[in-house]
């Protein structure tokens, strides 16, 4: 590859080769549109960059999510164990702290958002996961209804601050046409932690241990994930252009990357009128509206598939070991999920198919008797193969409409909030009066996604609409590549707009 061109700027020649055979163009990687607009990058060149990523990053906060997964929804495993006797738990306390824990992770993610925008994520993003795995370590040693509530309301708030700081920190590596793929090998985390939970939760449940086993099994995931945090200070980069493991000529194509087809700006300075753009919009009410209807049925689907399966009568062992196959098969239907939405570049239909497979399994569950395990078994995978899709797609779709890197932080966290409010829906419906069947929280969960793919068909036909009026105005017929994003400073304000549908 010695020579070969990367970056060319047309009109007043400069080159870069592989291997320094040429000047960069900038140090300071400010350009102007026009500049951006004359780079040619050479494919073979972002394939590069985008390996070293894949190798540095993804391994990482696919790791950094597995472990906030594991310590969210460990309470499910733990409730098949002896939890609720050993803190003499009454009534719907066990959904007071399901509660307690979800409205601090739903609070927390607009702060979680401005604090890694304003910081930096490589300071912020272990530092959240170092309080969350210490809250793990000390849940193992609640006593009671009052000391497991205090817990499980910081480690919540821990981990509402790191939610959408991942996806806020994808977007500043990926480009459009990548955020998916990679979106969904982070967040299939959420539906391997779910197999290795029920795994983990068999293994331990089956010892012979003077410790209860959901004290065991809180004391081993709260020590992994600090070690995780730990390990992750050192590898994690902050931006492109400080990537120590670039080298100079690839720091220059990452950042022309993103201002070509991710960003306006790449670390762009804090700015409090663009964090808070989106609320102008109407649009982003419409998407908050859809976060709630699918962020219940991923909620149902990491915590309450335990309970879910109780129906069968399988008994506490069994019933975390039937757990692990319909996430093993979530993670593969996610992951092909988000590979055909890149490579079409398309969101919304992917969006509309996961969201249909969650309502079907719902009310497959809902007609059935309990007895009919084979049926009501397919149900739940069913349920978990169409629960973790959307937050993956959703959250690249509407990231991949907003080139403004401080838009998107608020976006990300304002939306996390949204979605993950409907596990406040989902742990107030799955009570322990409606046990084992479920009948009402199913139906609740259904109807929601049923409203959420109206809402996505809805805004897809809206999108389309305004494309084709676009071009019409213009006489072109360009789609979203054919757009630098550095050029739409003013968003769907400008003329040469394209919605990513």
């Amino acid at each position: 590859m010695t020579g070969k061109v990367c970056i060319e700027k047309i009109g007043d020649v400069k080159e870069s080769s592989v291997f320094g055979g040429g000047p960069l163009l900038s140090t300071t990687f400010d350009y102007t549109s026009e500049e951006i607009e004359n780079y040619v990058i050479d494919p073979e060149i972002s394939r590069i960059i985008t390996r070293k990523y894949d190798q540095r990053i993804i391994p990482m906060v696919f790791s950094m999510y597995l472990f906030s997964a594991l310590d969210r929804g460990n309470l499910g495993n733990a409730k098949t164990d002896t939890l609720e006797k050993d803190l003499g738990l009454k009534g719907n306390q066990y959904n007071n702290i399901l509660t307690t824990m979800i409205a601090m992770f739903a609070s927390c993610a607009v702060v979680g958002g401005f604090l890694t925008r304003r910081f930096g994520p490589t300071r912020m993003l272990p530092l959240y996961m170092l309080g969350w795995g210490i809250m793990a370590l000390i849940n193992a040693a609640a006593r009671n209804y009052g000391g497991i509530l205090a817990i499980r309301f910081f480690l919540g708030m821990f981990e509402g601050f790191f939610g959408p700081s991942i996806t806020i920190y994808l977007t500043s590596f990926y480009t459009r046409g990548e955020l998916g793929k990679r979106m969904a090998a982070w967040y299939s985390s959420a539906a391997v932690s779910g197999a290795f939970a029920g795994l983990l939760a068999y293994g331990v449940f089956h010892a012979d241990a003077v410790l209860a086993g959901w004290k065991i099994l809180f004391i081993i995931e709260g020590g992994m994930t600090v070690l995780v945090a730990l390990i992750a200070i050192a590898v994690l980069p902050n931006y492109p252009q400080t990537a120590a493991f670039l080298t100079p000529l690839e720091k220059e194509v990452g950042v022309m990357r993103l201002l070509k087809d991710a960003s306006k700006s790449v670390n762009a300075p804090f700015s409090y009128t663009e964090f808070f753009a989106p609320l102008r919009e109407w649009q982003f009410y419409v998407f908050t509206i859809f976060a709630v209807c699918y962020g219940t049925a991923s909620s149902t689907a990491t915590t309450f598939l335990p309970q879910i399966i109780g129906r069968f009568n399988l008994g506490k062992v069994k019933t975390n070991l039937y757990t692990v196959a319909p996430y093993c098969i979530a993670t593969l239907y996610l992951l092909a999920s988000a590979w055909a939405s890149d490579r079409l570049r398309q969101r919304s239909i992917f969006l509309v198919g996961a969201m249909s497979l969650t309502t079907i399994g719902c009310i497959i569950l809902v007609a059935l008797p309990m007895k009919a395990i084979g049926p009501g078994y397919f149900a739940c995978f069913l349920i978990t193969m169409g629960a973790f899709v959307p937050t993956s797609l959703f959250h690249s779709w509407h990231n991949n409409n907003d080139p403004s890197e401080n838009g998107r932080a608020f976006r990300t966290g304002f939306l996390t909030f949204a979605a993950n409010s409907g596990g406040l829906v989902s742990a107030n419906i799955f009570l322990n009066s409606d046990a084992p069947k479920y009948t009402h929280a199913l139906i609740i969960s259904a109807c929601l996604q049923v409203t959420g793919i109206s809402i996505a068909l809805g805004m897809r036909t809206y999108m389309a609409l305004d494309n084709r009026r676009r071009n019409r105005e213009q006489g072109v017929n360009w789609t979203t590549k054919d757009v630098p994003t550095a050029d739409l400073s003013d968003g769907p304000k400008n003329p040469s707009f394209r919605h990513f549908l």
